[in-house]
């Protein structure tokens, strides 16, 4: 238990009444008490402010230096989706000129009046020159002019990096999504349950908070650093971006590029360094004298703070400080300055890498000594039994409160989906497998929204994403079963799966960070059986070292989803590639800079104009989460329904306030019984319906629904999941697919049959205990609206046929057994609301031993299969439910 120290200590989020503990979501936050923190140095005007100001003092429009929307609105488009020479012609065109008239009459005078709005920090251009003794990489500018012209000579491109946490420390838009100071938060009032997911809520925060001056407000910086291709299909154009954000915006933020939680701090210079004999050492040596140089002004910063104007308009004295630094293994090991075969977090020995043991962490003053001490000649024996490099100047030795080592993070994309999982334990499966039989059990799989279905297997597959690697984790476990030759290979990659998925969590609490260790020691006891089997020699390997590391980084720094390269690799398109293309590839990085510090001056001004005109209504986001989301071909529920569809949210029916969807006009019109069974495989839908019209009429006479009934049918519905405790809270939908094969025409194959399964209320009391508990599998077969003639039901009715309860799990495989539930041999159908569907599942086949049925592999194997297993990786909802019910 924790003691509250004040009134303002503790406060209740999400929570409403005193039996909210029972809610999940409900957050107990508990702040810094360890002495004043963020202090309001006093009021001070904003970005947006002073621009209304210079406006109104001037007695121009909202709109100025443009003349009104219209010609604003043009600008807009043309900065974002017109070149500079096509610019100029349409500009020039007699119709534009006459018509439209704008003030702007070419693309030169257009341009100048886009130079005329405000934008990020300046853009300025440092010359590094290298000379053939590696001891020479890094001199001072100096010393630069005592070498005369000889060796290389770079452009190193550069913006303040306090500055550029001035800009998002100060910038409006994100006001009431960004954070001053530390706090623990907790699952229940008496603090026994930790959660961990902004950074904010880390160990890390609260802790560097006590070594600075009462009051101080600190801005976590978090960099990122990754060497990027420019040319697509040709040429070897190459940058090197860094990337600056701050721990103190919401990951929601920082995640979407169009909200633009991360800037381009600077490009590092590229070169092969042929003039020097050890060109691999040189290009370290680079770069971390240039990071030096990018870095510079966040020494001072860091050790007096300086006093910024903070979104909410209050000046404080800010903290800039690096707290986390993303990249790929590489990267990582470049910044760090170690060999590539040794962890960059602790001083694990170089062939004990596959032990699951805990050692002694790195240090970054003792790593400094150890460098300085090669540098100067002593050699110390720590140097080659830590694996470093002879880089004896690191950018980061003079960082004030930063540890390195601390900051390096783990990348889910790197180490999980293409390391882990791609490179080795996908690698070790097929190899026992076997192709040809692997291939064959993703071709049977069944289909599912959202769910890539790999036609041709996944051992053709030349080119592979993180989102690919995703989609194959899904049903990678279920194709294994059969045909694993041991039921600890069954295991081990259960085992990885939860390591994967829990990982990927967006919200951590102490239990969940239990389970994760849980997953890796259960990897860890049954790996050894690849060894046994042939398909590997040892696992002393980085990647599956760097997994004891996950849980610290969690505690420390919050959830991963913030610190993945999938957000940098994102940044990539945007503040790479796109500015490389609105170049003419010649002398290119000055023309990239110009053309991106033009783009942040537009989109800095269309926030301010979004701020000047809303000043008194928050604007509202759309999503464009880097990571991905398993229904992305699912409307969002929040967004503007198309036209074509009516939202329903009855209130007095619905359970926990789910809402669905349907069609506006109904696919299938006025279908007759027989249609129905014979395309739907609705064999006792009269019956059904029957008794489901009888359990609302409590016994009082009805219109028998018959054969000669006809019934408007919808091929699918779009429902509200449940919330989410560990994944985002934004709403999230899902579509039920019912449909029989359908035609399309003379060119396409025709559309096979689909039947969604479902999980369906069918003990709302007993569902109250989570998990399954409650909820039963049916098939959807029919989704109907009742014809007025039967009666009045508010809302579609859905014919299905059930599974059996969920009693069987299989702990070899981790997952519930289905089974098709009969009554006289026949399905077990009835008709339910539609409002008793309470998310999509997966029902994967028990894949039999050795071959694969054929006709399973032509898409029949729901209808042939007789065991089925709800899969519990198909997605996160159904993954925690899992987790949930045990």
């Amino acid at each position: 238990m924790w003691d509250a120290p004040g009134p303002q200590a503790a406060r209740v989020e999400d929570a409403n009444d005193e039996e909210d503990d029972e809610n999940k979501s409900t957050r107990y936050a508990y702040e810094y008490n360890e002495g004043p923190v963020a202090d309001i140095l006093g009021k001070g005007e904003t970005a947006f402010e002073k621009t209304k100001e210079v406006q109104d003092s001037l007695g121009g429009s909202a709109y100025s230096p443009f003349e009104d929307r219209e010609e604003w609105e043009l600008a807009q488009w043309l900065i974002n989706n017109v070149n500079q020479r096509a610019t100029d012609e349409f500009l020039k065109l007699p119709v534009t000129r006459t018509r439209m008239g704008p003030s702007y009459r070419s693309n030169h005078t257009f341009m100048k009046i886009i130079d005329k709005l405000p934008s990020g920090p300046e853009w300025r251009c440092e010359l590094v020159r290298t000379h053939g003794d590696l001891e020479e990489i890094g001199h001072d500018q100096e010393r630069d002019e005592d070498h005369g012209t000889g060796g290389e000579e770079m452009e190193l491109w550069v913006r303040d990096p306090v500055a550029c946490v001035k800009e998002l420390m100060g910038n409006p838009a994100f006001h009431g999504e960004i954070a001053y100071a530390p706090e623990k938060v907790y699952t229940d009032r008496h603090g026994t349950v930790r959660r961990y997911d902004e950074m904010w809520m880390g160990d890390w925060w609260w802790e560097t908070q006590r070594h600075l001056p009462q009051g101080s407000t600190v801005a976590p910086v978090i960099l990122a650093s990754d060497k990027t291709e420019l040319s697509r299909f040709k040429g070897d154009k190459n940058a090197w971006p860094v990337y600056l954000s701050i721990g103190n915006l919401s990951k929601e933020v920082r995640r979407q590029p169009t909200r633009h939680g991360s800037v381009l701090l600077g490009y590092l210079p590229v070169s092969n360094l042929e003039s020097f004999d050890d060109n691999s050492l040189a290009r370290h040596r680079l770069f971390h004298y240039c990071m030096r140089r990018l870095l510079q002004p966040l020494v001072d910063a860091g050790r007096n703070g300086a006093e910024m104007v903070c979104a909410d308009g209050q000046i404080r004295r800010v903290f800039p400080i690096v707290a986390a630094y993303i990249g790929d293994h590489p990267e990582q090991c470049l910044v760090a300055c170690c060999a590539e075969n040794r962890c960059l977090k602790c001083l694990v020995p170089a062939k004990e890498r596959g032990i699951n043991t805990p050692f002694q962490p790195r240090d970054q003053t003792h790593t400094t000594r150890t460098l300085h001490a090669q540098a100067a000649g002593q050699y110390p024996p720590e140097f080659v039994a830590e694996g470093l490099r002879p880089i004896f100047s690191p950018f980061w030795a003079d960082l004030p409160h930063a540890d390195i080592f601390t900051a390096i993070t783990s990348d889910i994309l790197h180490q999980l989906h293409q390391g882990i999982f791609k490179d080795h334990f996908k690698k070790w499966c097929t190899a026992l497998v076997g192709k040809q039989d692997f291939d064959a059990r993703f071709r049977a799989m069944p289909m599912f929204s959202g769910l890539r279905h790999f036609k041709d297997g996944i051992s053709k597959v030349k080119q592979w994403t993180g989102a690919d690697h995703k989609q194959v984790q899904r049903v990678f476990l279920a194709a294994l079963v059969g045909a694993a030759p041991h039921p600890d290979v069954i295991k081990a990659g259960s085992s990885l799966l939860d390591f994967i998925y829990l990982a990927q969590y967006q919200s951590h609490t102490d239990r969940t960070l239990v389970a994760l260790q849980q997953a890796l020691d259960s990897f860890h006891t049954a790996k050894d059986i690849f060894v046994e089997l042939g398909c590997r020699e040892h696992f002393n390997v980085p990647k599956i070292h760097s997994l004891q590391h996950y849980v610290e980084t969690i505690r420390s720094l919050g959830s991963l989803d913030g610190l993945n390269t999938e957000t940098s690799e994102r940044l990539h398109i945007d503040f790479a590639k796109k500015a490389y293309a609105a170049s003419n590839r010649r002398d290119y990085f000055i023309q990239m800079t110009r053309w991106l510090q033009r783009q942040e001056a537009v989109i800095w001004f269309s926030s301010y104009l979004t701020w000047r005109n809303e000043i008194n209504h928050p604007a509202t986001h759309p999503t464009d989460d880097c990571n991905g989301s398993s229904e992305s071909d699912v409307p969002p529920a929040h967004a503007t329904s198309p036209l074509n569809y009516t939202v329903i949210r009855p209130t007095e029916i619905l359970p926990s306030g789910l809402s669905y969807r349907v069609s506006k006009r109904p696919q299938y019109s006025r279908k007759t019984v027989q249609y129905l069974q014979q395309n739907h495989g609705a064999v006792h839908f009269v019956h059904a319906l029957q008794n489901f019209l009888g359990t609302l009429t409590n016994g009082q006479e009805y219109f028998q629904p018959n054969v000669n009934d006809r019934f408007d049918c919808f091929s699918n519905v779009v429902i509200q999941l449940p919330p989410h405790d560990h994944m985002a809270t934004r709403n999230l939908t899902a579509r039920i697919r019912s449909h029989p094969q359908r035609d399309n025409g003379p060119r396409k194959p025709p559309t096979s049959e689909r039947f969604d399964t479902v999980l369906a209320l069918f003990d709302e009391e007993l569902q109250q205990r989570g998990g399954f508990h409650g909820l039963r599998v049916p098939e959807i077969h029919v989704i109907f609206r009742l014809p007025p003639h039967l009666g009045s039901y508010p809302h579609p009715l859905v014919y299905v046929h059930w599974f059996k309860a969920l009693n069987h799990f299989d702990s070899s495989v981790g997952m519930f057994r289905a089974i098709r539930s009969t009554q006289q041999r026949r399905p077990n159908a009835t008709v339910i609301p539609i409002h008793h569907l309470i998310q999509p599942c997966h029902l994967i086949p028990k894949f039999p031993n050795g071959a694969v049925n054929p006709r399973w592999v032509q898409g029949h194997a729901m209808t042939d299969a007789d065991v089925f297993y709800l899969n519990r990786y198909i997605d996160f909802s159904i993954f925690d439910r899992y987790h949930d019910h045990f």
